[in-house]
């Protein structure tokens, strides 16, 4: 029965297009291939397994809907970190698409919840997804953060360690810490690849802390960035949380806390009256501030016999310790003569590991001034006299080669009997005036060469001859 009723009913519809004609027939066909579209919202995330540290993409696909507004971070909540959102739209034959696309990052293990979606009569509903701390049959990403100095007091600069995997290509972007328990500085140790638990490879970053208040403080670590091959990875940290004890009520304030150590530079042992110097010392592992520093030099900087500056300090930047090291110096001059004894540097401090007091100790020893005074003055009396005995020396060695000179000559006129010579010189002598010039005979008996008489027997011949060939009567022929 049902069979017949069929078959009436197509003949029906053929008599029906028949009868209708081809004019009908074009809006049949249009009909058949444009239906009207439905508007459809549609939301898929990839991957289908997320892991931490690893990006989430939620597209969500709109069609012949209202605009999609842009994801806000509130809505997400705190357990997702939306890294960035791009939107595009088209239009086509099948009507208005539009497509948002949210790239997130996971920040806990577990089930997560992204929230429900609707625009127009369409909706996505809230979507729960499981998020594994690792990939299937490997380990989770190694980070461990630790307080690595023992005490933790109040004023104490403690050394924070954050290490970090460092194997499978990663490079990591330098961590943030923010506290308000006391005052952070980053440490420079940045590129410190060390080996962790099990002998892992990881690189360390550290901090100096120091607590300003006691009891529970904390350091909240930001998000943790690192790259490996152009992907960006995302690992929450957590916060660090221990307890603080405070100091002790007898300990002054600002005083040094941790187990200081004094190095000395040696000084030396041996200088002049009025001679400078400095001594030298690096102060190392406790947390000093510079004005209680000082004042601990100025009481110690303080000697017989020399006399002290105002002592400098240099605050090191560079270090990777934890409380900062000092550079120390005290300008002296040597004031006094003899044995002197360099002064004492104590600078006493709190040990936290021990819950007592110490005192480092720099000691430069002592050195021996000696006054140059004395034997400088003694040293110019001898300068003078030897000068004047030098200049005596020369004087009597002029007048003796003068002495020897006036010999040799009167012997060599002797000698050779050189009347003319002879002449000359009672010329000379008559011309100065001299009343011992009478006669050549009177004078030459009063010429001395020094104390030295001039005659000998054949200057007296000499002499005679021409006293003769002067004084004698002309012969007569």
């Amino acid at each position: 029965m049902s069979t017949r009723v069929l078959r009436v009913l197509g003949a029906a519809a053929v008599g029906m297009g028949l009868a209708t004609g081809p004019a009908a027939q074009p809006a049949l066909g249009a009909a058949v291939k444009a239906p009207a579209s439905r508007p459809a919202l549609v939301c898929s995330v990839q991957p289908a397994r997320p892991r931490l540290g690893h990006a989430v993409h939620w597209e969500i696909r709109a069609r012949d809907l209202p605009p999609l507004p842009l994801l806000q971070a509130s809505q997400l909540g705190r357990d997702w970190l939306l890294q960035g959102q791009s939107g595009e739209s088209s239009a086509g034959p099948g009507g208005h698409e539009q497509i948002l696309d949210l790239r997130l990052y996971p920040l806990v293990v577990g089930r997560l919840r992204l929230p429900g979606l609707g625009s127009g009569s369409a909706r996505c509903p809230p979507r729960s997804l499981r998020i594994a701390a690792a990939q299937a049959g490997q380990a989770p990403r190694y980070i461990a953060a630790r307080v690595a100095t023992a005490g933790a007091t109040v004023g104490q600069a403690l050394r924070i360690e954050l290490d970090l995997a460092s194997s499978g290509g990663l490079s990591w972007e330098p961590a943030t810490v923010h506290s308000d328990d006391g005052i952070l500085r980053a440490l420079n140790t940045l590129d410190t690849r060390v080996a962790a638990q099990g002998g892992i490879e990881v690189l360390r970053q550290t901090w100096s802390f120091t607590p300003t208040r006691a009891g529970d403080v904390s350091i909240r670590f930001g998000l943790l960035r690192a790259h490996r091959f152009g992907e960006l990875l995302v690992y929450p940290a957590g916060t660090l949380r221990w307890k603080v004890r405070p100091l002790p009520a007898y300990w002054p304030e600002g005083w040094p806390v941790g187990h200081a150590r004094l190095r000395i530079e040696p000084a030396p042992t041996r200088l002049e009256l009025g001679a400078t110097g400095v001594l030298r010392a690096r102060l190392a592992g406790a947390q000093v501030g510079r004005r209680a520093l000082l004042a601990m030099l100025r009481a110690d900087a303080h000697a017989p016999g020399l006399r002290f500056g105002t002592p400098r300090l240099r605050r090191l930047s560079a270090s990777a310790h934890a409380a900062p090291e000092w550079d120390i110096e005290l300008p002296w001059r040597a004031r006094g003569a003899g044995r002197l004894a360099y002064p004492e540097l104590r600078v006493a401090y709190y040990d936290p590991e021990r819950g007592a007091p110490g005192l480092a100790l720099a000691d430069w020893g002592s050195l021996r001034v000696h006054d140059p005074r004395p034997l400088r003055f003694a040293l110019a009396w001898l300068a003078v006299g030897g000068l004047v005995l030098a200049l005596a020396m020369l004087r009597l060695g002029l007048r003796l080669a003068r002495e020897a000179c006036c010999r040799a000559r009167w012997r060599r006129i002797a000698r050779r009997g050189d009347a003319g010579a002879l002449w000359r010189l009672w010329r000379q002598a008559r011309e100065r005036g001299d009343p011992r010039a009478v006669s050549l005979r009177a004078w030459v008996e009063h010429a001395r060469c020094g104390r030295r008489g001039v005659r000998s027997p054949e200057l007296d011949r000499l002499i005679e001859h021409e006293q003769e060939r002067l004084y004698a009567a002309p012969r007569r022929s």
